[in-house]
């Protein structure tokens, strides 16, 4: 008899199969821990956890705008203080010496104070260790034997025909000298050749060529100069002179003022010494501290009552945001950067924060707007890659099937007779000619593979080419496509008609009429049911009400004008994808085919017209994303402008399991990932690469998901899971 599971493992056993993408995402950030451990920490266990929490917690802030820094203190600043009691500043020495200190915050401590003290040893002024310094290379290169060897031939510098000896030097320097010859005309003019062999001759003659006469007399007093100070030219020393003077004295001589500078005030934090020291110039900078004339009396003096009357917020690299009226545990932030040029009274807020004791939880309301933009048409190219999945086809096609529809919508977008119409006829005539260049590009590998057997791998890859490369001559060639007045190959930029209008443009009267008209719509749905039950009535009416509150919100998110329509355009493709497969008689045969083609041609299903249009609406699908990006962020086409997005549907689907349903979380996934990456390289100095890596241990785990199964105690997938998750049928199709 087997023995009864508990409780908590039998509902385990029942939530965690639908739970298995999502922990491959988990599973996949865990690991890359180590990458950064042995990358970015050099196999430090502690710093490597520091390092992948601010990355990660970057990824987050990159990608939906929601992070937690501190709240700026006055004993944030003890150490400036502490500085500041050796000397008072204004603002402007401040200014030097936070910037003096970030220098010195990357420069090596130990080896400033070698140079200091070799310099108290040599007690050379600035120009003399200048050109000590840009000569010992020349010392090392050539060697002090051979210079020693060379001064009988120099001689005097007074006494020394240069020129003559230096027009000899050339010939000499020919690959078979005649010896004879060229002493006799030597030997007059240098009698201390008379005495050096003819080898010998030859080396130091050819070093007069190639140096120069009066370079090698400077190299040499150098060489003495080094000598008398007891200066080992190859030397530690030396190495240390030839740093200063790569630097230039002056640069070193502030940096070492500011060692000393913090050395009296008893700083051994250099770093720590320097943010505060920035962070002070940045509160003068904002104008939360105004006494420009005393640093160390604004400190004392003003420094308390303005943070008590201001948020001041520590961003990363000592950046800082304020609030200057917060009122009470939250507000809003105003950066300047959200106002329109030409339109002074937009107050659109682009930060909310709350406070949490000492920090402060905000939401940057760009990033998480540049993070919708970034998802939309992966979520639609995963759609498309998704719907032919369920056909038992590969569309390996979508990137092509993108720019196909793309080009089509810039040229109708462009194009003079239509950008005179009005634009609630010319965006609809865009999107349907972008909708129609990917329906024609798919149906082609659909027609192949019905009819002739090729399989669509091989020609939806060789299509890509196609299309990609056609549109990039198109682009390129001069009186086809191309702008003749874009410096770069692009096409026109569309008409303003042609534009997806973004959020913060519509007006919320069109959002309560969609309001409107979809409770009416539902209403009338269930106008039978509603005289039954009066409660019927509230799914419509929250519907509708659901709907209006989420327009306004995406009116309010849009404050960079940059989150368009598009993200309307995508919920449709997704309902219409969900609603043509699971609820119409072409969708379930589209689905009979994929799963069984044999059972679908027996009950009498036309098979190869299955296969044409599962790949033409996969196609139409592709070329309704690429349209929205030319008609909602580009509004012009450049050559590989799409960046292997076609691709990237792959991989979002594959995480989506090709349902449509979770289509709109995973592209979500994969936008915030790559629209999270560029500030997680900035803040961690992480490689942009260990977003590819997480992303490519994701795919393989959803691929081989028997090792999250294994890791998660996830029950084996039942035949109708591993039906669901069934891909395509392979080239045996």
């Amino acid at each position: 008899m087997t023995e009864a599971r508990p409780a908590p493992l039998r509902a385990w056993a029942r939530i965690s199969p639908r739970l298995v993408p999502v922990m491959a995402v988990i599973t996949a950030f865990i690991i890359g821990i180590p990458f950064i451990i042995f990358t970015g920490a050099g196999g430090s266990l502690t710093e490597g956890l520091r390092i992948a929490g601010v990355a990660y917690s970057a990824l987050i802030e990159g990608a939906t705008g929601i992070v937690i820094n501190d709240l700026a203190r006055p004993e944030h600043l003890e150490l400036a203080r502490q500085v500041l009691a050796q000397g008072d500043l204004d603002q402007r020495g401040l200014g030097r010496l936070a910037r003096a200190s970030a220098r010195l915050a990357n420069a090596d401590i130990d080896e400033l104070r070698a140079m200091a003290n070799l310099l108290e040893r040599l007690a050379l002024d600035d120009e003399a260790v200048d050109a000590l310094g840009a000569r010992l290379p020349a010392i090392r290169s050539i060697g002090e034997v051979s210079l020693d060897d060379l001064r009988p031939l120099l001689g005097d510098q007074e006494a020394l025909p240069r020129a003559d000896l230096r027009r000899m030097a050339a010939d000499w320097a020919a690959s078979d000298p005649d010896m004879t010859a060229l002493r006799a005309q030597l030997e007059p003019l240098a009698p201390a050749a008379a005495d050096i062999g003819d080898g010998q001759l030859v080396k130091q003659m050819r070093l007069v060529d190639s140096e120069g006469l009066v370079t090698l007399q400077r190299i040499l007093a150098q060489l003495d100069m080094a000598r008398d100070l007891g200066l080992d030219p190859a030397g530690a020393e030396a190495d240390l002179v030839i740093r200063m003077a790569e630097e230039s004295m002056e640069d070193v001589r502030d940096l070492l003022a500011t060692l000393q500078t913090l050395d009296r005030a008893g700083v051994d934090d250099p770093v720590a010494a320097s943010e505060q020291l920035t962070l002070l110039r940045r509160l003068f900078d904002e104008e939360v501290l105004l006494n420009s004339d005393s640093a160390r009396a604004a400190l004392e003096d003003e420094l308390p009552a303005a943070l008590a009357n201001t948020l001041v917020v520590r961003r990363p690299g000592n950046r800082l945001l304020l609030d200057r009226a917060p009122q009470g545990a939250s507000g809003l932030i105003l950066e300047d950067s959200a106002l329109t040029p030409d339109d002074p009274t937009d107050d659109r807020p682009e930060i909310l924060w709350l406070r949490l004791g000492e920090r402060v939880l905000m939401l940057i309301i760009p990033n998480l707007e540049s993070m919708f933009v970034r998802s939309i048409p992966y979520v639609i190219a995963g759609l498309a890659v998704a719907l032919g999945f369920k056909a038992g086809l590969f569309n390996i096609g979508a990137e092509g099937q993108l720019y196909a529809g793309a080009i089509i919508a810039v040229v109708l977008g462009f194009t003079a007779p239509l950008t005179e119409l009005p634009g609630f006829l010319h965006l609809p005539l865009v999107l349907a000619g972008g909708m129609l260049g990917g329906f024609l590009w798919g149906a082609i590998p659909g027609v192949l593979r019905a009819w002739t057997g090729a399989h669509e791998v091989i020609t939806t890859i060789m299509l890509n080419f196609i299309a990609i490369l056609t549109v990039d001559w198109l682009i390129k060639t001069p009186g086809l496509l191309r702008d003749p007045e874009a410096s770069l190959p692009r096409t026109p930029y569309i008409s303003d008609s042609a534009q997806l209008p973004a959020f913060s443009q519509v007006g919320a009267g069109w959002f309560l009429l969609a309001a409107l008209l979809l409770t009416g719509w539902l209403l009338w749905r269930r106008r039978h049911a509603l005289a039954d039950n009066r409660r019927t009535l509230l799914r419509p009416l929250f519907a509708g009400a659901l709907l209006l509150v989420g327009g306004l919100l995406l009116s309010w998110l849009t404050v960079r004008d940059n989150l368009h329509l598009g993200l309307v355009i995508m919920v449709f493709a997704v309902l219409f994808a969900d609603w043509f497969l699971f609820r119409t008689t072409p969708g379930f045969e589209l689905r009979t085919v994929g799963a069984n083609p044999d059972a679908a041609r027996y009950a009498g299903m036309n098979v190869r017209l299955n296969i044409v249009l599962a790949m033409a609406l996969s196609g139409m699908l592709a070329g309704i994303a690429g349209t929205i990006q030319v008609t909602g962020v580009q509004f012009n086409l450049q050559p590989e402008f799409f960046a292997g997005l076609g691709f990237q549907g792959i991989a979002v689907a594959l995480l989506a399991r090709t349902d449509p349903r979770n289509m709109i979380p995973a592209g979500f996934l994969w936008g915030a990932l790559l629209t999270g990456a560029p500030l997680m390289q900035v803040n961690a100095n992480i490689s942009i690469d260990l977003v590819i890596i997480i992303q490519a241990l994701i795919i393989m785990f959803i691929a081989a998901d028997a090792i999250i199964r294994y890791l998660w105690r996830v029950p084996h997938a039942s035949i109708e899971e591993q039906e669901a998750a069934m891909f395509s049928k392979g080239w045996g199709g």
